[in-house]
């Protein structure tokens, strides 16, 4: 296996057990009352779907979720990311008042409101679409968003194919097109730069491998 693995830990303290994971594009699931219990957890289910050794399964992305001042908020594990001018961590940029931070809260609670999930994906300007993509099942919508040195804040909502709603969302490029563009790119083609803060991708887009 050469593919990568993408697994989400979404932490909600007030669950028993705290951490429950998804594989991506695996489909594994489960728990575990902390993130050592839940990779391990994961490891092994990994492990028992494809029949592989430990040392022989796909490399993995880990991405840890959870909720902040209201908003279900995914970042890499371990990845560091700052505001434009290198002063503050980003996710308190997002957290600070401004049109832009209420604009953004705006699309997330009118994808909460139409009875989605949405979740905000935290990533530099450099990040590839694909990266993104990986992340995503066809029912997801993310909210990708970035530091930027123009808007203070950048960003773009993807909806995967099969989430609910609004079905006059402009269809993102298919092929590698959309896979291989930065989300910066993406942000002013079809993000709140363009003013269409929005996109669906395909199917066929969402199951390309990065």
């Amino acid at each position: 296996m050469t593919s990568t693995e993408n697994v989400i830990y979404r932490y909600q303290p007030e669950a028993d057990p705290a951490i429950h994971y998804q594989g991506i594009p695996s489909g594994c699931t489960g728990s575990g009352a902390d993130l050592g219990a839940a990779r391990a957890a994961y490891r092994g289910a990994l492990t028992e779907q494809f029949g592989l050794d430990r040392r022989d399964l796909p490399p993995v992305l880990e991405h840890l979720e959870a909720v902040v001042e209201g908003m279900w908020v995914r970042t890499r594990v371990g990845a560091v990311h700052r505001d434009h001018t290198g002063e503050l961590m980003f996710l308190q940029a997002l957290l600070a008042p401004g049109q832009v931070q209420q604009d953004l809260r705006a699309q997330l609670e009118q994808a909460a409101g139409r009875g989605l999930d949405p979740v905000l994906v935290i990533v530099e300007s450099s990040y590839t679409v694909g990266f993104v993509l990986d992340q995503m099942t066809p029912r997801d919508t993310v909210v990708v968003a970035y530091p930027d040195a123009d808007v203070t804040i950048g960003w773009a909502v993807i909806y995967g194919p099969e989430a609910e709603g609004r079905q006059d969302i402009p269809r993102a490029p298919r092929g590698t097109q959309l896979r291989d563009m930065t989300v910066e790119e993406l942000a002013h083609r079809f993000g709140a730069v363009s003013g269409r803060p929005a996109v669906r991708v395909d199917a066929e887009v969402l199951s390309l491998a990065s």
